[in-house]
């Protein structure tokens, strides 16, 4: 409720009665009557005087905003809540469903007790600290792109120049970005903390304990996210006590950055739902603001592509950390998956997805390749000889942090040989998921979300399904086996290299 004033009716002040006594159309004195003719002193109008009567009215904020909020998307919102409850509903069954069992699997598949010991060891205690710091970052790197108060484009124009609290006119969206990251952190809790306590590592005590840790971080992860939309845009209060102050967080978002956030969202889906990537890439681009100063070293073809990545990545610290961090990550559970006889078999499968996505995060010279593929090239290589430029930076990285993790493993006295093997295995097969990632050309089908969805989904699923039977054959020693599966990773391989001739082919024909 909020008063404002508002002006009221203008009246006339009364006027003066005139000295003489008659007045026109009346008669005053024995013969005269309303017919004569009035005299001019009779006729002389008295100025006025304006009075301005204004007043205080009470407004209802809220029946204001929901009036605009009809006019503007009349049955959207109720429609929204619906939406909202559905997905909750569908999050939970599938974690139900798929997430409960999984969880049981990675904890059932080997030896309770030494897998107990391994869990509770400090290695794996700072790996879960890492993996919980890199997901809060990742929250804060999206904030500066996509908010998670990204209100209608009418809205912004309309309602929020209004003389209206400007954390009330947002609430409505940062109580769905609140509700969906305590839920999910919640969800998520609970899953793990039932695994654990179903395959009889933990007691029911660890179920609670695991979703109140859930539901903080959920909690600390949206704030996050808050924030981070708030720093997107220079304001006079940017400070780390936003995170317990969202009514002063809501109040500093400008105008101007809910419109840039409105406009990354449509372009983003738009991209996603096209398959043309390229465009959200442009539009996400940050300005470069290290490594300016550094140059470019002339020499062969093949070592200026080389030069040119590295430089790339000194110019970008952000993609080298996320980098850096999701390959340590799953490089970590990828070895202790293949070296450690109590580790399950379904671990590698958890590592390789952030192994493939730092390999990734790496191979931006690969993308850049794709993205203009079928020009001709100014140093005079071939489409091959180019992409190989492009991914020795990444490969290089990969390989120092997979040895790492090796040495680590052979100082702890546990370094089979075939682990090895099936490292070099999984090396080739993130490559060649990451060649296919990036010239996967456009899609050829009609597009629809979940095709468009499984088409995204398929390097990496590659990556993950023969990772997976890798890890399996390693771990029961079938060699036979694994010695088949090789050569389908090799085929992978050749499969990636020949996309990258037919891309190009198709471009300049």
């Amino acid at each position: 409720m909020s008063k404002r004033k508002k002006p009221g009716r203008t009246q006339p002040a009364p006027a003066d009665q005139p000295d003489q006594p008659g007045q026109p159309g009346q008669p005053d004195q024995p013969g005269h009557t309303a017919y004569d003719t009035p005299t001019p002193a009779a006729t002389t109008q008295v100025p006025t005087t304006q009075v301005s009567t204004a007043t205080e009215v009470d407004y209802d904020d809220h029946d204001l905003l929901g009036q605009a909020d009809w006019v503007i998307g009349g049955d959207a919102a109720r429609k929204a809540r619906q939406q909202g409850l559905y997905a909750g509903y569908v999050l939970f069954l599938g974690a139900l469903v798929y997430g409960l069992p999984i969880v049981q699997a990675v904890f059932r598949t080997s030896d309770a007790g030494s897998l107990g010991e391994q869990l509770r060891s400090p290695v794996a205690i700072a790996l879960l600290v890492a993996s919980v710091a890199a997901l809060l970052g990742a929250v804060v790197f999206a904030g500066r792109f996509r908010g998670p108060v990204v209100p209608p484009m009418p809205w912004i124009d309309l309602v929020l120049p209004a003389p209206l609290d400007r954390a009330l006119a947002l609430r409505r969206w940062w109580r769905y970005a609140a509700v969906g990251g305590l839920f999910v952190g919640a969800l998520s809790g609970l899953t793990v903390g039932a695994g654990l306590a179903f395959a009889h590592l933990a007691g029911v005590v660890t179920i609670i304990v695991t979703t109140l840790v859930g539901t903080a971080l959920g909690v600390l992860a949206s704030r996050l996210w808050l924030w981070s939309q708030v720093r997107s845009w220079p304001g006079p209060d940017r400070s780390l006590t936003l995170l317990w102050r969202v009514p002063d967080a809501l109040r500093e978002l400008h105008a101007e950055s809910l419109r840039t956030h409105s406009a990354n969202t449509s372009t983003m889906a738009g991209s996603a739902l096209t398959g043309n990537l390229r465009t959200a890439r442009l539009a996400l681009t940050r300005p470069v603001r290290h490594g300016r100063s550094a140059r470019l070293r002339p020499g062969s073809p093949f070592a200026v592509l080389v030069r040119r990545d590295v430089l790339g990545l000194r110019r970008t610290p952000g993609a080298f950390l996320s980098g850096l961090g999701l390959t340590v990550l799953g490089g970590a559970v990828v070895t202790w998956a293949f070296t450690q006889p109590a580790a399950p078999s379904i671990a590698a499968t958890i590592g390789l997805l952030p192994l493939y996505l730092g390999f990734g995060a790496w191979a931006e010279g690969l993308r850049l390749q794709a993205d203009n593929v079928g020009t001709p090239s100014l140093l005079g290589t071939t489409e091959v000889t180019e992409a190989v430029a492009h991914v020795t930076v990444p490969t290089a990285l990969t390989v120092i942090v997979l040895g790492g993790w090796v040495g680590v493993a052979a100082a702890l006295g546990s370094l089979p040989a075939d682990a090895l093997l099936s490292l070099w295995l999984v090396l080739v097969l993130v490559l060649a998921g990451n060649v296919l990632a990036a010239f996967r050309g456009s899609p050829t089908f009609v597009l629809r979300p979940q095709m468009v969805a499984i088409w995204y989904a398929v390097p990496a699923l590659t990556v993950v399904v023969l990772g997976s039977v890798v890890a399996v054959l390693t771990k029961a020693g079938n060699y036979t086996w694994l010695s088949v599966v090789s050569w389908v990773v090799y085929a992978v391989l050749a499969w990636s290299v020949s996309k990258v001739r037919r891309l190009t082919y198709l471009h300049r024909s």
